[in-house]
C-alpha cells in the first residue's frame, strides 16, 4: 500500500501498510522520555513476540530521521501488530505496540495523542496502554515504583488489577493521551515507572512489562534479559563515570517530554 502526499506541518497521519482487523486488541505505546522505559518496553514487546509492522506514522512536523536495518529505512514512529490472546478479560485477540525513535516536538503532543486514539477507535482496540517513566536523582533500590493514571473508562481498571493510583500532574505524550482521552468510550491508562534520569532504565521497563502481565493472562512475558541487560547498563555507566567523574551525557535524556517534577 503506497503513502499518500506528504501532510501540512499541523498534520499528523498514520498509514498503514497491512490492511488487518485489530477488533478488541490492546495497544501499547512506548516513546522515548525519561529512562527510556517506553522505549525499551516497547522494543522488549516487539522483538521478544516477533511482531510484524502494519501502519507508521508520518508529519512533516517530525524531525528528518529514518531508521535503518540492514540498510532498509524505515519510519521513526511504527506500530506493529502481534496474533496473542490479550486483554481484558481475555477478550482479545491481539497485541498492538506503537514504538518511537524519536522524540516529537512537544506542540505536536496534543494532536499526536488524539490521531493514536482516533485511529484506535478506528480499529476498535478496546484498551490503550501508556507506558512513561518519572525521573529520579540516584538509583531506585529494588523494583521501581509503578503507579497508574486513567480516564474514567479505565478507571474500574486500577481497583480490578491492584493498580497503585496516581495523584500529580502528567505531561509529554503520556499527557497528550489522556487529555485527548477524557470523553472517550475507549479506556486508556498510563503506566508510570520511576525511572534514572541519566541513562536507559532496562529494569524499570521490566517492571512495567510485569504489571502489564495482568492484562495479558495467557502470555507469560519473560523480563529476566531486560533485568540483565539492566545490570549490563548500570556496570557500563559506573565505569563511566569513574572514568571521567561527570555524567554520562551520550546516554542522557535530559530533554525527553514525560512526567515532570509535579508529578507525585
Amino acid at each position: 500500500m503506497s503513502a499518500e502526499p506528504n501532510p501540512p506541518a499541523s498534520e499528523i497521519r498514520i498509514v498503514e501498510t497491512r490492511e488487518e482487523s485489530l477488533k478488541g486488541a490492546m495497544m501499547v505505546v512506548g516513546f522515548p522520555t525519561h529512562g527510556l522505559v517506553g522505549s525499551v518496553a516497547a522494543s522488549y514487546l516487539v522483538h521478544s513476540l516477533d511482531m510484524s509492522p502494519v501502519a507508521y506514522m508520518v508529519s512533516e512536523a517530525f524531525p528528518p530521521t529514518v531508521i535503518m536495518e540492514e540498510g532498509v529505512v524505515s519510519a521513526p514512529v511504527r506500530l506493529y501488530a502481534s496474533k496473542l490472546v490479550c486483554g481484558v478479560d481475555r477478550s482479545c485477540d491481539q497485541l498492538v505496540v506503537v514504538m518511537a525513535d524519536i522524540q516529537p516536538p512537544t506542540g505536536t503532543l496534543n494532536l499526536l495523542g488524539r490521531t493514536l486514539l482516533d485511529w484506535a477507535e478506528h480499529k476498535g482496540v478496546q484498551l490503550v496502554v501508556a507506558i512513561e517513566g518519572q525521573p529520579i536523582d540516584g538509583e531506585v533500590q529494588g523494583d521501581a515504583r509503578v503507579v497508574a493514571m486513567a480516564n474514567r473508562a479505565a478507571a474500574p481498571l486500577l481497583g480490578k488489577y491492584g493498580f497503585q493510583a496516581a495523584n500529580g500532574v502528567v505531561t509529554g505524550l503520556a499527557g497528550g493521551l489522556l487529555l485527548g482521552a477524557i470523553g472517550r468510550v475507549t479506556p486508556v491508562l498510563c503506566l508510570i515507572a520511576q525511572a534514572h534520569k541519566d541513562y536507559p532504565d532496562a529494569r524499570a521497563a521490566a517492571k512495567v512489562i510485569e504489571t502489564v502481565n495482568p492484562l495479558v493472562p495467557l502470555l507469560l512475558l519473560d523480563t529476566k534479559p531486560l533485568r540483565e541487560k539492566a545490570r549490563q547498563i548500570e556496570a557500563e555507566v559506573r565505569k563511566t563515570l569513574q572514568q571521567t567523574r561527570e555524567p554520562a551525557s551520550p546516554l542522557r535524556v535530559g530533554d525527553a517530554e514525560g512526567p515532570g517534577e509535579m508529578y507525585r
